[in-house]
């Protein structure tokens, strides 16, 4: 069995998630997994329940230097003990320091990027600056797997990389567990009555406060619905002041996320991801295997995901009247969801397994191994 070593850097939301899942599944393609990542990352108890090696850095959601220079040389001092074949980092910071330490051990790199940085909200200045950090750490790189077609062609847009070092592999998801008992608190919320919810990480990206603001519409010509906002995150606060501005009543509430994602997702009539950009986000696919349609901003890589009037439907990101008139639209006309429901099944059945993400993931491994060196 060769050794690879999984680096990611946001503790929290769908990049742990798509780790853990790599990291259960590399075994069966004769690959022994080690994760590494953030100290405060809360997936660490999943990976050690998953009989996973892990390791805790020095890492955080800042770039200060002191403290990523301590995670720099430790990281180095992990590759050179651990003999790995291979190392996978996983989005931009991790995706630094791992093809740094990478470089210093004389290891093979592979990285995702899970979006671009310089494809985020941000001034030019700063995106023009992590496109030359992405070019001047490509000779490091055997591999970028990027999860979406639009990440490959923004990638070559940029002159990132040579084309042929450039792997397109979406994301997957596992199947619906129809076992996971539902939230008791949540059911008794929607009691009944038609449920809409945005079940995502508290943070910028989402754009959370997007669905806030278009409840106000929604709750106006479906007064039966009830609307939630599922999930944690450093905006959490900002998000209840702003509903409490807009006088949002009972109809509207904030919940905990409780693990796993079924217990609340399979609860859910519509699930919103308001996003203001994405790569290709887990949360649809999780959507789309319980059979719950979606409303999404087409944004990056969520219309390789969603398909628009089948499995849900899309609208423009940041515009709170779009958003409200997709989620009316879908909550008056119960047998469209149904039939999307059926289709959203299908669709994550055929193209967006775990198994088939963690297979062609190992196929990079292989072509970055038998690719040879640096530019």
């Amino acid at each position: 069995m060769r050794r690879c070593l999984l680096l990611f850097e946001p503790p929290d939301g769908g990049v742990p998630a798509h780790v853990l899942d790599l990291a259960r599944g590399l075994g069966r393609h004769g690959w022994t997994p080690v994760v590494a990542g953030p100290a405060d990352a809360a997936a660490y108890a999943a990976f050690e329940r998953e009989g996973i090696e892990v390791t805790r850095l020095p890492m955080g959601r800042r770039v200060e230097p002191l403290r990523y220079t301590a995670a720099l040389g430790a990281l180095v001092r992990l590759i050179r003990a651990g003999e790995f074949d291979l190392v996978h980092a996983h989005s931009s910071k991790a995706g630094v320091l791992g093809r740094l330490a990478a470089a210093a051990t004389r290891t093979p790199a592979a990285y995702t990027p899970h979006c671009f940085a310089f494809l985020r909200d941000g001034s030019a200045l700063g995106r023009h600056g992590i496109v030359w950090a992405e070019r001047a750490l490509a000779p490091a790189t055997r591999a970028i797997v990027c999860v979406a077609d639009y990440e490959r062609d923004a990638a070559l847009r940029h002159r990132i990389t040579r084309p042929e070092r450039l792997h397109v592999v979406h994301n997957g998801s596992s199947g619906c567990d129809e076992s996971a008992p539902p939230d008791p608190e949540l059911a008794g919320f929607a009691g009944g009555a038609p449920l809409v919810a945005c079940l995502s990480v508290l943070r910028r990206q989402k754009a959370v406060d997007t669905f806030i603001s278009a409840a106000p519409a929604v709750l106006e010509a479906m007064p039966e619905a009830r609307l939630a906002v599922i999930g944690d995150g450093q905006l959490r606060g900002e998000l209840e002041s702003q509903a409490a501005a807009l006088g949002l009543d009972g109809r509207f509430r904030f919940f905990d996320f409780l693990p796993p994602v079924w217990r609340q997702l399979r609860q859910l009539d519509l699930l919103v991801l308001p996003s203001a950009w994405e790569a290709f986000p887990i949360s649809v696919l999780e959507a789309m295997a319980c059979g719950v349609p979606q409303v999404a901003t087409r944004v990056g890589g969520t219309p390789e995901a969603v398909a628009d009037g089948e499995t849900g439907l899309l609208v423009p990101a940041r515009d709170p009247h779009a958003l409200a008139r997709a989620i009316v639209e879908l909550l008056r006309d119960p047998e469209r969801r149904a039939q999307m429901a059926e289709d959203g099944r299908r669709r994550h059945a055929e193209l967006f397994t775990v198994e088939r993400m963690v297979r062609d993931t190992a196929a990079v491994y292989e072509a970055a191994l038998g690719g040879g060196g640096g530019d």
